[in-house]
Formats: structure tokens, sequence, C-alpha cells
């Protein structure tokens, strides 16, 4: 149950006071068992895995504060900061800022008629778009244009950090935002880079398209652009879902990244239980790729509820011998608060 708390806070270095505002404290933690088999190339098959000890299969374990102030004239400001949480070992989650764990969300925003102007390190349209997936990306071939890249340095996070964003409001059922961010001084990555993000949302239909162009100059350098399509349909008794994505990189004016994907979706709906079933396909390089997932959400309250999934993916060479494979299942328990 989420909770609004009056703060009132003193700044005693400098004599000054923070007048009253309305702060929420938000939270969830996700519990369970997995196991992911993997293979590469002719080794054999390492196992991972957790009992009654596995966090974040589903979604990640986060502790949130978010409020806003009326500033008069129509205009607001409004702040979030949200951290990621070791649900099984009562630490902060991440060991580094690489790993973008230790702190989720930390920005400020101000809005009016004109939109929402927001700074800091939010969730920009490439999570949105992958989320029209009714599978889960943690779990073997679950948000499966998302495995088509071996690591973030090859395709957009869904997290933008050190980053601004103009969000427009929407007007009949379109929306567009666009965003831009840097490397900090000192940081041993140097990088320039925007996204773009068209949305629309209308009755059963929604649509996410999101654009981004990520150029490096350290330490090499290298030029990144990504695509991403989310579209989704409710049709009642089904929830349909589609995603495309399209991951370049360029080294040294070098085509040293390309890789396209697909995913098809199906959720259905009956009333506290909603099982899904996703497959995707796509080429990464000269590599083929292809993955499914099946499982189920049982909601036992509007804040509580359970998951069971299984899946695979697969990446083979233009020879047919395997790169790499992963496969495994994950039960688990989330609650929020």
């Amino acid at each position: 149950m989420k909770k609004t708390l009056v703060a009132l806070a003193a700044l005693a270095a400098t004599g000054a006071t923070l007048a009253q505002s309305s702060v929420t404290v938000y939270g969830r933690l996700d519990l369970g068992m997995s196991s992911v088999d993997t293979t590469l190339g002719t080794n054999p098959a390492t196992d991972a895995f957790s009992l009654a000890g596995e966090q974040d299969r589903w979604t990640g374990s986060r502790l949130g504060f978010r409020g806003s102030e009326d500033l008069g004239g129509g205009l607001r400001a409004g702040f979030t900061y949200e951290i990621g949480i070791n649900a099984d070992r009562n630490t902060p989650a991440g060991i580094s800022p690489t790993d973008n764990a230790r702190t989720r969300l930390a920005n400020l925003s101000l809005s009016g008629s004109f939109g929402t102007f927001v700074v800091g390190t939010f969730m920009n349209a490439f999570d949105t778009a992958r989320g029209f997936s009714p599978a889960n990306n943690t779990i073997p071939g679950g948000q499966f244009t998302q495995w088509q890249a071996a690591a973030g340095s090859e395709r957009f996070d869904g997290r933008s950090q050190n980053s601004f964003a103009y969000v427009a409001p929407a007007v009949n059922g379109f929306t567009f935002s666009f965003g831009g961010g840097s490397e900090e001084s000192g940081t041993a990555l140097k990088f320039t880079g925007y996204t773009l993000n068209l949305n629309f949302t209308r009755g059963p239909l929604a649509a996410q398209f999101a654009f981004g162009d990520l150029d490096m100059d350290f330490p090499v350098v290298a030029d990144m652009q990504n695509i991403a399509l989310g579209v989704r349909y409710n049709f009642g008794p089904v929830v349909a879902s589609f995603l495309y994505e399209d991951s370049q990189r360029d080294v040294a004016g070098l085509r040293t990244f390309d890789a396209q994907s697909w995913e098809i979706g199906a959720r259905f709906p009956m009333g506290a239980l909603a099982p899904y079933i996703t497959f995707g396909q796509g080429e990464r390089n000269t590599d083929d790729i292809d993955g499914w997932q099946i499982g189920t959400t049982y909601n036992l309250s509007a804040r509580t509820w359970i998951y069971a999934a299984v899946g695979e993916a697969q990446r083979e060479s233009a020879t047919g011998i395997n790169v790499r494979k992963e496969s495994g299942y994950a039960i688990g328990l989330v609650h929020t608060f």
C-alpha cells in the first residue's frame, strides 16, 4: 500500500529550511527460485540454480521516493529517487556505477501546459517499447529483442543517465519526447547521444517508437544507432503484441555490429490468471537467433502476485554451429507497497 508522508527537513549546514511537501514512499520485492542452463559452443552446459533466494527474476526489487510541489500558475516541480535493493541479502543492489543498479532513478522535473522537462537518471523510450512484450527479460527467451546483443555497449539501455528530456503533452492520443546526454568529466567513457520517442495510445491500441544515436570518443571512436518499435492491441480475450529492434555499431568507420530481431506475443487474461506465450527470431551479424517463452502470472491481490515461466534462447552461426544457448525457468512472488 502506497503511503503518503509529510516531510519537513532542515539544512543545518547552511541554516536554510525546506518547505513542506507531499512525498510518496513506494517499493517492490521479488523473491523466488530459478534455474538457467547456459551452453557456449561445444562446452558442457553450466547451471545457475537458486532456491528460495533468487531475486529480481520478474521485476527489480526497489525502494523509492517521489513527490511534487505546486509552484503556482500551472507550474509543478517533481522529483523521483529510487534505489535497487538485494532482497535476499539486505544490501543495496550493485557494486559499481557501471551496473546501473545502485541508483535506479534520480531526477527532477518541471511540468506545465507546455509539457514536462526532466533531468537526471530516468527510464527512456527503449524501456517502454520493450515493455510491450508480455514476457520477462531476465528469464531465457523473454523480451527477445534484448537478447540480440552481447552487451549493453551494443544497444541502448532502458535507463538514461546524466541526461535531460522533454515530454510533450498528449494530443489526440499522440505524444513525443526528445532527450540527450553526455559523459561526466573524469569518467572512463566519453560519449554524447540523443533519443527520440513517438507514442500513440487510443482505445485498445498502443504503439511506441524509439530512436537513439550515440557517439563515443573514448576508449574507441564509435557510433551506435538503435531503433525499437512496440505495438500492442487488446482484443479482449487476447492481448497481442509485436516488437522489433535494430542495432548497429560502427568503430572507426567500420561496421562491427549489426543485429535485427522481432518478437510476437499473446497474453490471455482470465481474471486473476494471465498466461502468455512469445516467440522471436533475428540475426546478429552473420549468426541466427531465436527464442521463446511461456509463462503466467496470478494476482493474489491488487499488490501481490505469483509468476512462473519457462523459456529458451539460442544463437547459431551461419553454418549451424551453436554459439550460445540458454534455457531455464523461474517461479516467484512479487509484492508492491
